[in-house]
């Protein structure tokens, strides 16, 4: 995850190595279609709401996203929570501009406690980042769909340690974070061909759940009735569903047991050596674990996953060990090179497996 702030007049101000870069500084070279088709396989660099606004509309299957916590790290700050919520709103618009309909974005986040840049810098608090982020895309035009809870196990925090044995001295270890799920339902009431007989002889039947138009064929010929007479009712939900009914697409059974309840167990990236050494090269790295559990639930082989903070490039590792095409987008240069050698690495050690061809964007 990768965080900015924005000031007046658009300009950028990150920080990558300690060093602040601005806008300007930021070489955003990708073209918006080639043909008719979106380009994958690459990590961009640049602003996420940028680089979003490039993209064709309703060309992503998926998104899969861990974004920056407010002011939990020194690239991420902001001078005031209002305003890092404005911009986790203008990238997550741009997320749904994008989306398919009925597509998924997957969301890890965690509350934190933090303070404002602005004074009192002193006066730290704690966000309940995962209530923010659910009633913002709500308000985008998400549907929200599931909440499960990353339990990290044993924290190493010490919060808990050293206060007085009395009242109002005590809380608890934050040992979990959200990974909220939401779904695009955009009503569209144009008419569809029937799965059955491939006719447009259809007739509106209501909508199944909201934002999803549900038809009935009304095509005489159709082969395919109820035993009332009925004809096949279908959305195209529905037929997009059936589609993705393919062997390369099954899910293990094992798999699905892992993640059969809503709290799941899940140790967090080791990123420190014995010599305190970040071996990662990223402060907050996910577990593969997240991502995986979003690109085979929700999307298929062959499918395009976007990560509008791809960080250290976790998604697109992922993304492409389960032959899907990803696209990564970070503003800073030294995790989008990250990214790319750890996305590289994972390619390049089974060629034969994964045939994906690393792209740069600088």
């Amino acid at each position: 995850m990768r965080g900015y702030k924005r000031l007046a007049g658009r300009q950028l101000s990150v920080v990558s190595g300690g060093s602040p870069v601005t806008l300007a500084s930021v070489n955003i070279n990708i073209k918006r279609k080639v043909g008719d088709k979106l380009i994958r396989n690459k990590i961009i660099c640049g602003d996420s709401i940028d680089v979003l606004r490039s993209m064709p509309d309703k060309s992503i299957d998926l998104v899969v996203t861990s974004p920056p916590y407010f002011n939990a790290r020194d690239y991420s700050l902001w001078p005031t929570f209002a305003e890092y919520m404005a911009d986790m709103q203008a990238v997550f618009e741009g997320v749904y501009r994008t989306l398919k309909n009925h597509r998924y974005v997957v969301v890890n986040v965690g509350d934190v406690i933090s303070k404002g840049t602005v004074e009192p810098k002193w006066a730290k608090r704690k966000y309940a980042l995962g209530a923010h982020f659910t009633v913002m895309l709500e308000e985008i035009g998400f549907t929200f769909v599931d909440d499960y809870i990353w339990d990290k196990g044993e924290p190493q925090s010490k919060r808990h340690l050293g206060n007085p044995p009395y009242p109002f001295y005590q809380y608890p270890v934050n040992c979990y974070e959200h990974i909220i799920v939401f779904v695009k339902h955009e009503l569209d009431k144009t008419k569809i061909p029937c799965p059955v007989c491939n006719e447009i002889i259809t007739q509106s039947n209501s909508q199944t759940t909201a934002g999803v138009q549900s038809w009935e064929c009304k095509n005489p010929d159709c082969p395919q009735k109820s035993a009332s007479g009925r004809g096949k009712r279908f959305s195209a939900r529905s037929v997009m569903m059936d589609e993705y009914k393919r062997p390369e697409n099954e899910i293990s059974e094992e798999f699905i047991a892992k993640w059969r309840r809503d709290i799941v167990r899940i140790n967090p990236v080791k990123k420190i050596n014995s010599k305190g050494e970040n071996v990662l090269g990223h402060t907050a790295p996910f577990p593969e674990d997240i991502p995986e559990m979003a690109i085979r639930y929700f999307s298929g082989v062959g499918d395009v996953v976007l990560d509008p903070f791809v960080g250290s490039g976790t998604t697109a590792i992922v993304a492409a060990k389960n032959d899907r095409d990803y696209i990564g987008i970070d503003i800073s240069e030294e995790y989008c090179e990250l990214a790319r050698k750890r996305v590289e690495d994972v390619v390049n050690k089974d060629k034969g497996e994964h045939k994906h061809h690393i792209k740069t964007a600088k």
